[in-house]
């Protein structure tokens, strides 16, 4: 249904897209959710030019070996998106490419959103960490629930 008819959704989730396995559990529980509530999807991706840790170690996301890291990552995320959200065909999943550090970006969004969900551990490639830095960062800053998916 679209227009008038259309039900309107109810919420907002942002969900934090890195290219970790994690990352990806937590789009995936995101669209879930978003499906058992009719609320939208906020994909994001946040590039910036210096990377934590070696890409050989993580094998996330590729922006940081381009000219044009923001289109990089628009075509990572597309590509995530595309591979999870197949399965809730019902699911309105925007994506929203962002630079700067990802946990600033994050809280920011959580201003505007009912819910925040991330992997535990993300890209950073640091094994033994039980919670990543940047998910640490947005549980203890972020205006909204969050959810660390797994």
């Amino acid at each position: 249904m679209r227009g008038a008819d259309a039900p309107r959704p109810r919420g907002r989730i942002v969900v934090g897209v890195d290219g970790s396995k994690q990352s990806r559990a937590a789009l995936r529980w995101a669209c879930a959710d978003a499906d058992a509530k009719g609320a939208v999807v906020v994909a994001v991706a946040v590039w910036h030019l210096y990377p934590l840790a070696p890409p050989e170690r993580i094998g996330a996301s590729p922006w940081w070996f381009t000219s044009d890291p923001e289109e990089a990552t628009r075509a990572f995320l597309g590509e995530v998106v595309d591979e999870v959200a197949d399965d809730f065909p019902d699911v309105v999943v925007e994506q929203k490419v962002l630079s700067g550090h990802a946990a600033e970006q994050l809280i920011s969004l959580s201003a505007v959103a009912d819910l925040v969900v991330l992997g535990a551990t993300g890209s950073g490639g640091f094994a033994g960490m039980s919670l990543g830095s940047t998910s640490r960062a947005v549980v203890e800053h972020a205006l909204s629930t969050v959810v660390l998916a797994r």
